[in-house]
């Protein structure tokens, strides 16, 4: 288990969250997230040095030293050897070990793993929602998801459990960054919803038609995941998810559909409550495990 402090509680932890179009930093302990700091997505590795500048700043000021690094990526990680495995989203990171980079750096134990496991485990520790078996989807520029099962986040042989979004939903030709066409990811995610509709996500979610359309499709996926594991609950995070009622009304509307003769798996689909915080939170939670 994680180094603790006297009291028995989790120590302080640098939390870093690095995606697609944002990265931040902080400093994150049983009592929440302090003091983040957030900035565009400039690059690839050099964001990093932002982050060691931002914990260099900390301890300056007086802070308490961190006793792991736990990182949040938006994209594949190998979880045993904290190396990217795709960069994909997140462009130059493609084989990246972390472990190296915090050795040398800060010389810190890191824990690093993709951004929906991550965001599962915020949910599951610290999301309220009192289910042992919860599946967390992340919707911004790409779609993944995380799997909580009895208890344990599910990371599968090569730790690409829960790669919904590259489930197929319909025959729609258009290829998928992953070569594949008819994905949620193509169909559904921010990024490209976007892209072939040229208005803002904002803008289109208003639309009752779209959101329709949009709902049907996602809650093919959402079916698919309900069936492979049997949540309570599905959690809605990333940029889609401030759709709010309106959509999960109409996913539930739609799953409700989809598995009419297994009404009894439909679970409650929800958004996250959580703002910038729960990436941290989640990070945090990875860094439990380091010996």
């Amino acid at each position: 288990m994680g180094e603790t402090d006297g009291g028995g509680s989790m120590a302080t932890t640098l939390t870093i969250d690095i995606g697609g179009t944002k990265c931040a930093a902080a400093i994150t302990d049983d009592d929440g997230v302090h003091n983040l700091e957030s900035w565009p997505t400039t690059g690839s590795t050099e964001n990093l040095e932002r982050a060691v500048a931002y914990y260099q700043r900390h301890l300056e000021s007086g802070g308490s030293p961190a006793v792991a690094i736990g990182v949040s990526f938006g994209g594949p990680v190998d979880f045993q050897t904290s190396t990217v495995k795709r960069s994909v989203h997140v462009p130059g990171w493609s084989g990246f070990d972390f472990g190296e980079w915090s050795h040398k750096t800060l010389d810190l134990p890191v824990a690093v793993d993709n951004d929906a496991k991550v965001g599962a485990l915020a949910e599951f520790h610290h999301g309220g929602h009192g289910f042992d078996d919860l599946v967390y989807v992340t919707v911004s520029t790409g779609i993944g998801a995380g799997v909580i099962s009895s208890g344990r986040i599910v990371r599968g042989v090569s730790n690409e459990a829960g790669e919904l979004g590259h489930t197929r939903v319909s025959d729609d030709p258009r290829v998928c960054s992953c070569g594949r066409t008819g994905c949620m990811e193509r169909l559904c995610s921010g990024y490209w919803i976007e892209q072939d509709h040229g208005r803002p996500a904002v803008e289109l979610f208003a639309d009752d038609e779209f959101l329709a359309e949009y709902s049907r499709l996602f809650a093919r996926g959402l079916s698919n995941a309900i069936l492979l594991y049997n949540p309570s609950v599905i959690v809605l995070g990333g940029g889609v998810s401030r759709v709010g009622a309106r959509l999960t009304k109409s996913l539930t509307d739609n799953v409700s559909r989809e598995l009419e003769s297994w009404s009894h798996m439909v679970p409650v689909i929800t958004t996250s409550t959580f703002d910038r915080d729960g990436v941290h939170l989640g990070a945090k939670e990875l860094t439990r495990d380091l010996s």
